[in-house]
C-alpha cells in the first residue's frame, strides 16, 4: 500500500503520523510525506532578508523539510514503513491530488483544520478540496478528544447506501488488519419523503446493511448494524457521535459539476463536520487503471 501523508507543519506531521502508527499496515507499505509551501507561508522577515527573491522560498522549504523529516521518517521506519519527504512550492488544494496521481497513492492522510477566519474561508479548505479531487481514498484526521481512543480507532462506523462504492468500502475495511479490540457498526439511512414506498425502501436499506455487515463478519470483525431514518448527513453524524465512533468510513461517488451541486455530497459533508476522523473511499474513475 502507498500512503501520501500531506502535512503543513511539524505539529500536523506528528498528528498524522500518530494516526498512521495506531493502525496495523500490510507488509510492503511505503509512504511519501508531502509538504507544500505557498508564498504566504514565508515569514515577512525572510522575504526582506532575501530581497523578496526565490531564495526566501528555498529557505522556508529547507527548514520545513528538516522539521518534517525529524518528525516523521524515523517514527514511520520503526513501524516498518519506509518514507520519503518531499517539499514543493504551490497550492496544496491542487498539488496534493496531483502528487497522489503521480505516485499512484492508495490512501491520502490530511489533517482537518478548524480555522474559521475570513482568510481561511476565502482560500477554501485543503481537506475539502482533496476529498473532492483526490484519485484515491482519503482519510481526514482530527485530533483525538478525551472521549476517543488514543491507542487505536476502536470503533469504526461504516455508512452504506446500496451503491457499488459502499460495498467496496466494506471490502476495503475487511482487507485491512485491525486490532482485536476494534468494533464495527454498519448503518444505512432511509429517506421516507424521497420514496413512493417507505416499506420498500426500508427493506432495501436493510439489505444494503446486511450485505456490508456480511463482508465484515466474514473477515471475523465484530460487527453490529442498524437502519436509520432521516437526512443522510445528519443521521450519520448523529449516530457516529452517539455511538462514540473513533472513525467513520463513507464512500464517494466522485460526482462533479452541476449534478454534484444539485445532489450535494454526503461523504464530503460527513468528512467536514464529523467529530472524529473520516475515511472517504473513492470510487475508481472511468478509464483509471
Amino acid at each position: 500500500m502507498k500512503l501520501l501523508i500531506a502535512v503543513d507543519s511539524a505539529l500536523s506531521t506528528e498528528v498524522l503520523v500518530d494516526a498512521v502508527e495506531v493502525r496495523p499496515w500490510p507488509e510492503g507499505t511505503s509512504a511519501h510525506v508531502l509538504s507544500l509551501i505557498a508564498d504566504a507561508d514565508v515569514p515577512e522577515e525572510v522575504w526582506r532578508e532575501e530581497g523578496y527573491g526565490t531564495r526566501a522560498i528555498q529557505r522556508e522549504m529547507e527548514k520545513r523539510g528538516e522539521q518534517i523529516t525529524a518528525a516523521s521518517v524515523e517514527r514511520l521506519r520503526q513501524i516498518g514503513i519506509p518514507a520519503e519527504v518531499v517539499v514543493a512550492r504551490g497550492d496544496a488544494r491542487f498539488l496534493i491530488p496531483f502528487y497522489a496521481r503521480k505516485w499512484s497513492a492508495d490512501l491520502i492522510f490530511v489533517r482537518a483544520h478548524v480555522r474559521k477566519d475570513v482568510f481561511h474561508w476565502m482560500l477554501g479548505s485543503v481537506a475539502r478540496a482533496v476529498v473532492e479531487a483526490a484519485p484515491c481514498t482519503v482519510q481526514i484526521v482530527r485530533d483525538a478528544t478525551e472521549d476517543q481512543s488514543v491507542d487505536s480507532p476502536g470503533r469504526v462506523l461504516l455508512a452504506v447506501d446500496g451503491s457499488k462504492i459502499s460495498l467496496q468500502a466494506a471490502h476495503a475495511i475487511a482487507a485491512r488488519p485491525w486490532s482485536e479490540q476494534s468494533e464495527f457498526r454498519v448503518i444505512s439511512v432511509e429517506e421516507p419523503w424521497a420514496m413512493k414506498s417507505r416499506a420498500k425502501h426500508e427493506n432495501a436499506a436493510q439489505n444494503w446493511v446486511s450485505s456490508a455487515a456480511q463482508v465484515l463478519t466474514s473477515a471475523r470483525l465484530k460487527t453490529t448494524s442498524a437502519v436509520l431514518s432521516g437526512k443522510p448527513k445528519d443521521a450519520i453524524l448523529e449516530d457516529a457521535k452517539e455511538w462514540a465512533a473513533d472513525l467513520i468510513v463513507v464512500g464517494s461517488h466522485g460526482r462533479r459539476g452541476f449534478r454534484r451541486f444539485l445532489l450535494g455530497s454526503v461523504s464530503e459533508a460527513v468528512a467536514m463536520n464529523a467529530h472524529c476522523s473520516v475515511v472517504v473511499v473513492r470510487a475508481p474513475r472511468k478509464g483509471a487503471t
